[in-house]
């Protein structure tokens, strides 16, 4: 990794925060979105379903009131935002016809595999062009595109702006690091030795018996104890639990090797060298987190800890780190909406790019401490090109949590119980994308 030229991301980014601040930028619209002069509602009501955006966009995924009074004059329409509660209640407004004009706004987790399945969702490459997609900021156009369906695209417009808040990054103890006399794991990611192999090496040196009554008290490796904590890691080997081919076909991959060799490391760090541990973090128990995010980093920032931030360890599978994140959040149509091109236009209104510019502002003023910590999520913001696992609350993830489990409590070896599963978990693949 190259300081240098994170440095000169850091700063450009910084410019344009402080630039964006002061400036209102003229709108414009995307390639193939029309202009509010060409958008009528005829006074019509407009309803912006939000769900589950808190901690990943912009005013929790709410459009700005002012962009709201200005849009309603421009577009002669009313606006109003809800919270539907649950998947099932946007179905419900869907087969009641009470949806034509909505608008959803919400992560994959909430029910975007069991709306697009159902055929409840309005293809949006049907509508808009390839420059469009092309046009979207790299979060907002990975996400959509991670999610493809069937060949179709269903997500459109601006959610995130620059950054997805879900990226995962590990966080470590730097009181814990100094007492051991160990390097600074953000010096070794600046010399591309931040590994698997040397994450290894700080868990055995900072797993220890502080109080000498013969207990381990202190773990290097913070535990790993859940599949749900395994399927965030596993990204950092270049693992999830499927992958497209190259005809676009889904293709189970949880007994792949690099799937493989980090649920392997990750048992040898629990079973056979016991550097993992469930100790807590904010009271010194744990001196490396291996995977968390910003915002869940900000109990430790609350209480003044004084910690570091680097990427996950890189696997032996990966040439670079990875930056996975676990939230998928678009905007989406639905299937019976009455006027999608004009629809289509009013997000591209409210929601910007540069929103996305004000949110990290709030992120870096809110949950960084140091210029590293700036950094190092920049250099994640600037290389993130779709990494995750996107199959959280469907049933693979059930389909493969007892091999997991199995696998980490040492009860089975790896290829034996990810062979297991393999063909239930295709066969779900299979269902679930028509294949």
């Amino acid at each position: 990794m190259r300081a240098k030229s994170k440095l000169s991301l850091s700063l450009v980014v910084i410019a344009c925060v402080l630039l964006l601040s002061s400036l209102v930028s003229a709108y414009s619209p995307r390639p193939g979105v029309l202009s509010p002069e060409q958008v009528d509602f005829g006074g019509k009501t407009v309803t912006i379903l939000i769900r589950d955006l808190a901690w990943v966009a912009h005013n929790g995924g709410q459009p700005l009131p002012e962009r709201v009074e200005e849009a309603e004059r421009l577009f002669n329409v009313k606006i109003q935002t809800m919270d539907p509660g649950s998947v099932e209640s946007i179905m419900s407004r869907i087969m009641a016809n009470d949806s034509t004009y909505d608008i959803i706004r919400m992560n994959h987790r909430s029910g975007y595999w069991a709306l697009v399945t159902s055929g409840m969702l309005l293809p949006m490459d049907e509508y808009l062009p390839a420059e469009y997609f092309e046009s979207l900021p790299i979060p907002d156009r990975y996400s959509i595109e991670k999610l493809r369906y069937q060949g179709n695209l269903y997500g459109f417009g601006v959610l995130y702006g620059l950054f997805n808040g879900s990226m995962m990054i590990t966080m470590y103890n730097k009181d814990l690091i100094a007492q051991a006399n160990l390097e600074d794991p953000y010096e070794l990611w600046l010399q591309d030795k931040w590994t698997y192999e040397t994450l290894e090496e700080y868990g055995i040196a900072l797993t220890t018996d502080t109080d000498g009554d013969g207990e381990i008290d202190q773990w290097g490796i913070g535990i790993i104890d859940h599949s749900s904590a395994f399927y965030r890691f596993m990204p950092s080997n270049g693992a999830e639990l499927a992958k497209k081919d190259e005809n676009g076909r889904w293709v189970y991959t949880g007994n792949s090797p690099e799937l493989i060799e980090a649920i392997n490391t990750v048992a040898r760090w629990r079973n056979e060298l016991q550097i993992m541990g469930s100790g807590d973090f904010l009271t010194g128990k744990v001196a490396i987190v291996p995977h968390t995010h910003l915002a869940g980093a900000r109990h430790a920032i609350n209480a003044g800890l004084n910690i570091g931030f680097v990427p996950q360890a890189k696997g032996p599978h990966v040439d670079s780190h990875q930056w996975p994140t676990f939230d998928f959040s678009f905007n989406m149509l639905p299937v019976n909406a009455e006027y999608p091109e004009g629809l289509i236009a009013l997000v591209d209104f409210l929601f910007r790019e540069e929103d996305g510019q004000d949110y990290l502002d709030f992120y870096i003023n809110s949950y960084m401490q140091t210029r590293d910590h700036m950094d190092v999520y920049l250099t994640g913001v600037e290389e993130w090109r779709g990494e995750g696992d996107p199959f959280q609350s469907t049933e693979l993830w059930d389909i493969n949590h007892d091999a997991v489990m199995a696998v980490l409590r040492g009860e089975k070896g790896a290829a034996v119980a990810f062979d297991e599963v393999a063909q239930q978990s295709q066969a779900f693949l299979d269902d679930l994308f028509g294949q």
